[in-house]
């Protein structure tokens, strides 16, 4: 019975929801937002909220939603390289200015004292550390959601799509690696770092046989999904298994395993449908908990108002970073102006971040509750803003005398 709940109020629900609004609102969020609405009703109106869940099943089948989720946008970093315009040095380093901006906006905001009473930092735990996840999470753009989107561009507008999408990939992969490293200086600072001799050195082996293999399997492996789902279970397995052994999270072995993948497998998983599944079938239960988790009384005016504060803060600097140094030398003021509307979507990697910061103790419920509804807002308006900057760019036609 409780699974039966557990399926109708975080599965059912949030996927009703996102038909109703016809896929306005990303479908990572609606389950948080379930959650949430729980969680702040239960503290509203005092019942307990654990009566519609979390099920222990139902928190498997969204755990396992949730791997192969992150799985699924390693393996969109693996298949997409071959479909995108390569970066030159100018674009990557507009790429990194893109990032470095918000993440220094971010950090600042954070560090500064200026919103403490929301972004205030857990007991324990460095400013420099929490200030650096906060920082992190406003300056991700979401390469999921953005692939998405750029699909359903008019074709005028297709190159400049794909340039977001290389970008965007970049940002991903500097994503992880960020949170990786936020996560080992924590669990070093908190003397939680795995010690486990043997066992450590195998999973810091682990990352390294899959570069070995990466080139060397596909030659000699048919060319046959029958062949590409085992090897890609094993690879997400054991990505998984390496980074929860190093005292990190088990999404980050979960998309590394994926970017790590032989393109040729990679690409017979079909990443698309798989994050589609997994998206749609299977995390949204994990999302839906960890809403719930929360505890309703954080979510109050003074956390919205920075939610909104930071959104404009990180939109801003993105922009301003695109401006600054773009992609290329010669692009008008305006493509740079659409292009930082794009690359400004949060969507479902912020989303997946935050909920490994909150869970490892980085940030606060009330920081995640923050960055949840920054997510929310930013995706939502990627496309109107975009089709706005686009009509504006449109050269008015003559009158005729």
């Amino acid at each position: 019975m409780g699974l039966l709940i557990d399926l109708l109020c975080f599965l059912g629900l949030p996927l009703l929801c996102w038909r109703l609004v016809r896929g306005a609102v990303p479908m990572a969020v609606l389950p948080i937002l379930t959650g949430l609405a729980v969680a702040i009703a239960a503290d509203r109106f005092g019942f307990d909220k654990s009566i519609v869940g979390p099920s222990p099943i139902g928190e498997m089948i969204g755990w396992c939603g949730v791997l192969a989720l992150a799985f699924s946008a390693g393996l969109e970093t693996r298949t997409a390289a071959d479909r995108l315009p390569t970066l030159g040095a100018q674009a990557i380093a507009s790429a990194l200015v893109a990032l470095a901006l918000p993440f220094t906006v971010g950090f600042i905001a954070a560090s500064s004292g200026a919103m403490e009473a929301v972004l205030a930092r857990p007991a324990g735990v460095s400013p420099f550390l929490s200030a650096g996840a906060i920082g992190l999470c406003l300056s991700v753009s979401a390469l999921p959601v953005l692939v998405g989107i750029v699909r359903e561009l008019p074709m005028a507008d297709r190159p400049l799509g794909n340039v977001a999408l290389r970008i965007a990939a970049l940002d991903d992969a500097i994503l992880w690696t960020g949170l990786a490293l936020l996560l080992f200086l924590h669990h070093g600072e908190s003397g939680a770092a795995s010690s486990a001799g043997w066992t450590s050195l195998a999973a810091v082996g682990v990352p390294i046989l899959m570069l070995l293999l990466r080139g060397r399997l596909a030659p000699v492996l048919p060319d046959h999904t029958a062949t590409a789902v085992p090897v890609g279970i094993a690879f997400l397995v054991a990505g998984a298994w390496a980074t929860w052994t190093l005292g990190l999270h088990e999404l980050l072995g979960a998309y590394f395993a994926g970017a790590m993948m032989p393109q040729r497998l990679a690409a017979r998983l079909m990443p698309e449908r798989l994050g589609r599944i997994a998206l749609f079938g299977l995390s949204p239960l994990f999302f839906a908990h960890r809403g719930l988790s929360i505890d309703g009384a954080v979510v109050t005016p003074a956390a919205l108002s920075v939610s909104i504060a930071l959104l404009l803060l990180a939109g801003a600097a993105k922009l301003a970073a695109v401006h600054l140094v773009p992609p290329a030398a010669n692009q008008p003021a305006r493509d740079r102006t659409r292009l930082g509307l794009l690359l400004q979507c949060k969507g479902l990697m912020e989303i997946v971040a935050a909920t490994i910061l909150v869970q490892a103790g980085l940030i606060t419920p009330t920081v995640f509750a923050v960055l949840v509804t920054l997510a929310l807002v930013s995706t939502t308006l990627t496309v109107p803003l975009f089709r706005l900057a686009s009509r504006a760019a449109r050269p008015r036609p003559v009158k005729a005398i």
